[in-house]
């Protein structure tokens, strides 16, 4: 065990939290809280992982790793009888969470409502689940505590008396929200009462945190809160700018809604920062945005959850030893647990897919590392069997999922309610492994799809895909020919597919004309003007590559991606400066982006800075390590004015090794 860094740490997850939104608030001086911590510790994004799924990512945040290691991979799952289907339970965990991890080392957890956390694992410290929320929308008298609700299963004696009755909200409480709400007509219109449901909900969860942070010790406090995503689904339509389709009075009364939703939660970080000490880290992250602006999928917050969540959600990290008024970049969500053993003292299980984020702290600090704590022994709080859960808590929980849009009603029909909630699992599964270096083993997943539903070509389509990131470009021509006929090959988003192949084939000028003709049959294509202007880039055009780079940014928002080819042209004219910060931009959005940091490095070079332009092209190399022009580089600067002659030869002598780049 190393050196132990927190006394404590308090982690507040908001879910959906996003920058975009929260700066304008901040600038208003509307969430000082926040402000506070931030001017006291270090903050910026967090980039989520695919698919956008809470279930899964908040799953990722607790354990370091992807959905296929920790197998939480939707939102529902069969119950283990085959007898109908229930929300997504911890027992579906394969892996320790941190708070199992610190109990295995004498430490003590409380967590409160985290997404799949019902029935409670038997920790060294207290579990109220997220199944405790959902209690809000019963009335007193049918209120039931299931079996594996809290544990200990008398915590229940304690917190069911603090759920927050809907019915107690009044309308002062809502005018902060809805300044406009004597103009609704309720009689007609349901949405002040489930802006009541939100808050009751809001409020219960904060209630039951306060209660078990000041009753029940703990080295390690984790309190998950679903307000700023759910107010995004039901509310974020009406959000300016007025979207097409929503009326004036619609858009008039409830504009205000998200805004209130953000300065209540930072109202109540408030509240709970007042309940802790100096010697407490505070940690608030969010698993992904949400869509505010011109990216909105559509009127319906329901329809197409999914597509509303942003690549890149919040965190903000403040207490001893923590760096002040400093920016994160490069952090992912699959960074947290790593970063949280670090603080305790804990070495990093080299099974994680996130790194432990030390930059953070003031102090140089140096990060331990096991093969897996999994195979370390001892009691952890793990579920070792399965647990019966309360039908009517699992049966309000699953309603609430459907009523969200997450997922559909399953009805009467069982056999295809189980059906679905299978491809759900296997669905996403293959497509979280195909957003990872594990790439190859979404194959069979995909197969399995494609032998389940063998008319369904978009399970055809994917496994192309996955081969275009493998890098096997015939297998993904010989799926796309066989499988799809003529009329479908000229399907837009089937030419950027054979687009992408070629362009990974090193074939710009075939990639460019796959791209042109999608962008000339779907002008608004998602994803066109980017690939349009990364192509352009690869052939020199620079003029036509930064037109598209910039329609890409006007249309499709900012991508890693987009301001790294900007970055690429400015570098061609000789705009060192303006190449710097776009590749900064560019790695603090994400930072495994080896291409980015090579053109910091470039940019920094021709400024002169050589320390820095090093440490770039350094940074690039342990992403890239045989790219042959960052060793050129690299060995270039260390002969400049004698800098380090040994280190200039070697990696002279790696460049003459090796043809890449």
């Amino acid at each position: 065990m190393g050196d132990r860094i927190a006394k404590k740490v308090l982690l507040l997850g908001w879910d959906a939290a996003d920058w975009k939104i929260i700066n304008p608030l901040l600038e208003k001086g509307w969430m000082p809280n926040l402000q506070k911590l931030m001017d006291n510790g270090v903050s910026g994004n967090l980039a989520t992982i695919r698919p956008i799924l809470s279930p899964m990512l908040w799953n990722s945040i607790a354990t370091g790793k992807r959905a296929d290691k920790h197998g939480i991979c939707g939102f529902r799952e069969p119950t283990p009888d085959g007898t109908g289907i229930r929300p997504v339970t911890s027992t579906s965990r394969k892996c320790k969470a941190i708070w199992n991890i610190l109990t295995q080392n004498d430490m003590k957890s409380n967590v409160v409502g985290w997404f799949a956390s019902d029935p409670a694992e038997p920790i060294n410290g207290t579990v109220v689940t997220d199944h405790y929320n959902v209690l809000c929308k019963m009335t007193e008298d049918k209120r039931t505590v299931g079996p594996g609700m809290f544990h200990p299963a008398e915590l229940a004696d304690e917190l069911m008396p603090l759920i927050v009755d809907p019915s107690l909200i009044t309308p002062d409480a809502l005018t902060p929200f809805v300044p406009e709400a004597a103009r609704i007509d309720q009689k007609k219109d349901g949405r002040l009462l489930s802006l009541a449901m939100l808050i009751s909900r809001m409020s219960t969860i904060q209630a039951a945190a306060h209660h078990v942070m000041t009753q029940h010790p703990w080295d390690f406090m984790a309190v998950y809160f679903d307000a700023i995503d759910q107010f995004g689904h039901c509310f974020m339509p009406y959000h300016p700018p007025q979207m097409e389709g929503i009326s004036d009075e619609d858009a008039l009364i409830y504009k205000d809604v998200i805004n209130g939703a953000y300065r209540f939660q930072d109202l109540m970080l408030g509240a709970t920062l007042s309940l802790i000490d100096d010697d407490t880290t505070v940690m608030i992250i969010s698993d992904h945005g949400f869509h505010h602006d011109q990216k909105r999928p559509s009127t319906s917050g329901t329809q197409n959850p999914e597509g509303w969540h942003a690549p890149f959600g919040m965190a903000c990290i403040s207490g001893p030893g923590i760096k002040k008024n400093e920016k994160l970049y490069g952090a992912t969500l699959l960074d947290i647990t790593p970063t949280l053993l670090t603080m305790f003292g804990l070495p990093i299980g080299a099974d994680m897919d996130g790194r432990p984020l030390l930059e953070i702290f003031e102090k140089p600090i140096r990060a331990d590392q096991i093969m897996s704590w999994e195979s370390v022994e001892g009691e952890c709080g793990q579920h070792t069997e399965e647990l019966r859960e309360d039908p009517v808590a699992a049966a309000e929980a699953l309603k609430h999922l459907v009523e969200l849009g997450y997922i559909e009603d399953p009805g009467q029909d069982i056999n295809k309610a189980i059906r679905d909630a299978t491809f759900d699992l296997k669905h996403n599964l293959a497509n979280a492994l195909g957003d990872s270096l594990r790439v190859n083993k979404s194959l069979p997943v995909w197969d399995e799809l494609i032998e389940m539903f063998p008319d369904i070509k978009y399970f055809k389509v994917q496994k192309a895909k996955a081969y275009v990131k493998m890098g096997d470009h015939e297998q993904c021509d010989k799926i796309v020919r066989e499988w799809l006929d003529e009329d479908e090959l000229k399907v837009p988003q089937i030419q950027l597919l054979l687009g992408d192949n070629r362009m990974a084939a090193g074939e710009h000028g075939k990639a460019l004309e796959y791209y042109q003709q999608a962008q000339a049959d779907c002008p608004e294509l998602p994803g066109v003007f980017l690939r349009l202007g990364l192509a352009f880039t690869k052939l020199s055009r620079w003029d036509e590559a930064e037109q598209a780079l910039m329609q890409s940014l006007e249309v499709e928002g900012g991508e890693p991606s987009t301001f790294n080819g900007l970055a690429q042209v400015q570098i061609h004219r000789g705009q060192y400066a303006e190449a710097v910060e776009n590749a900064l931009r560019t790695v603090g959005m994400f930072h495994h982006f080896p291409e980015a940091h090579r053109n910091l490095g470039i940019a920094l070079a021709e400024m002169g800075m050589s320390d820095q332009a090093i440490q770039a092209f350094e940074t690039s190399l342990t992403m890239d390590p045989t790219h042959r022009q960052t060793h050129l580089w690299l060995a270039r600067l260390y002969r400049r004015d004698d800098r380090d002659i040994e280190r200039a030869t070697r990696h002279e002598v790696i460049a003459g090794k090796t043809g890449g780049g």
